[in-house]
């Protein structure tokens, strides 16, 4: 099976049985016997299709003749392969593409099918410069969606926020390839010896932006990595390591982490808490909860306590128990869309996200009634915009007057002290502080 057939069965997967993509990558690329190289072209392939699906879609149903919507959806996939490798794939021949695209169809669904693909195709090369679509004066939203390749309800949300140019700075990063950054485990080795351990295996490293914790280094597949599986490492965003400092767990501090899976903040927070303390981690799922249990096994962490619990409720036992909370709520995900492309697949309405702005305040004020007096609160989100941030924030301290927001500047890396705002809280931008877009909120329970 080459690149191209493997990549096209997880497009398959996901774009129409639904699945999710970290999960249907990992089912095909788990692989020993598929080379690096490969899989980088595999995952280039299926990360940049999904990525620009909007763009994609445009241009097919402007080149077919039936129409987007009677396309079957294997073609339709096979199409968006294709033309994803003609438009943003410099180092791909358009030759190799149409008539790999061609093959797949002939395999797939028949020769009436393959004639189609190699039609719309050559179309497109042929009449490149006559598609025409919005323009900003005319339409900005749908100029934007077109050009970045986005869905409409994530253009909308973040015009809200930001003015054009800046709209379109965020759109231009979120389709950008982010370096990946693991966290050492300060448990099991310390930096000095962590280095040695890469320099000694030939391993190219940078140090990270903000956190000394944090390294970006030279391999193709992490977990797969000794490192990892011996529990020295573990995969998290610079801006999620960033909302644990923020935090600042003691050792002795009895710590809840009400949205804890996959559980990258709960093994942080304990990492700093030199595994001492308690932390009560809560997911609604019990695989998930399955899962930060071997993340703590993986890096020898026994001070967590994972519980399969629904946090839109209050869970009596723990009522004026905890010295902090972290409460990461489930957002839209904006933030995070450099890595999880399958996000744009979404398409949120007004009713979703009155739902989901519900779900974080029911989340936020139930966990709020675990806060010893004199305690901390942390909310955070990997979203971008007031709607899921500031404005659950406020709706909170409106109708819970013995909290108010605390000064998170200390705890700031001192490059990013500038962007806290006049609120005292922070919006980590793609575009500007190179980490995913996580917004941090920290809340104090008076005396």
């Amino acid at each position: 099976m080459n690149q191209r057939d493997i990549a096209f069965k997880i497009l398959y997967d996901v774009l129409a049985k639904k699945g999710y993509l970290n999960i249907v990558l990992n089912k095909y690329l788990n692989n020993n016997e598929i080379e690096d190289v490969d899989k980088s072209f595999i995952k280039e392939i299926v990360f940049g299709t999904i990525e620009r699906k909007y763009t994609l879609d445009r241009i097919i149903d402007h080149y077919s003749t039936k129409g987007i919507k009677k396309i079957d959806d294997k073609v339709l996939i096979i199409l968006e392969m294709g033309l994803f490798q003609l438009m943003y794939m410099d180092k791909v021949p358009d030759y190799a593409a149409i008539n790999e695209s061609v093959n797949l169809a002939k395999k797939y669904i028949g020769k009436y099918a393959s004639k189609f693909v190699n039609a719309v195709l050559r179309s497109y090369l042929r009449n490149t410069k006559q598609i025409k679509f919005s323009q900003p004066d005319e339409n900005l939203i749908e100029y934007l969606s077109f050009k970045y390749s986005f869905p409409e309800w994530i253009v909308k949300r973040l015009l809200n926020n930001y003015d054009r140019d800046a709209t379109e700075s965020i759109l231009e990063s979120l389709n950008g390839r982010p370096e990946i950054s693991i966290r050492i485990n300060t448990l099991k080795i310390d930096g000095k010896n962590f280095e040695k351990k890469l320099k000694d295996r030939g391993l190219n490293y940078k140090k990270g932006l903000y956190n000394d914790d944090a390294y970006y280094i030279g391999l193709k597949n992490i977990t797969n990595d000794e490192m990892y599986n011996e529990g020295l490492i573990q995969v998290q965003d610079e801006g999620a390591m960033i909302i644990s400092k923020v935090l600042s767990p003691k050792p002795d501090d009895m710590v809840m982490d009400v949205c804890s899976a996959p559980g990258g903040k709960t093994t942080h927070l304990s990492q700093l808490m030199n595994n001492k303390g308690k932390i009560v981690a809560f997911d609604i799922y019990e695989h998930k909860i399955d899962l930060i249990k071997r993340n703590c096994r993986r890096l020898g962490i026994d001070n967590v306590d994972a519980l399969v619990f629904d946090s839109t409720n209050v869970n009596s036992e723990y009522i004026d128990k905890a010295d902090k909370v972290l409460v990461d709520v489930p957002c839209s995900g904006i933030g995070i869309i450099r890595k999880k492309p399958d996000i744009k697949l979404k398409n949120y309405t007004e009713k979703d996200f009155e739902e989901l702005n519900n779900i974080q305040y029911r989340i936020l004020s139930s966990s709020s009634k675990y806060v010893k007096r004199g305690g901390y609160i942390l909310y955070s989100t990997c979203t971008i915009g007031r709607e899921e941030n500031m404005n659950v924030v406020d709706k909170f301290l409106n109708e819970n007057k013995e909290f108010k927001i605390s000064d998170i500047r200390p705890f700031l890396p001192e490059k990013l002290i500038s962007y806290v705002d006049d609120r005292g809280c922070i919006q980590l931008l793609p575009n500007i502080n190179n980490t995913d877009g996580f917004f941090i909120c920290k809340m104090q329970r008076n005396n």
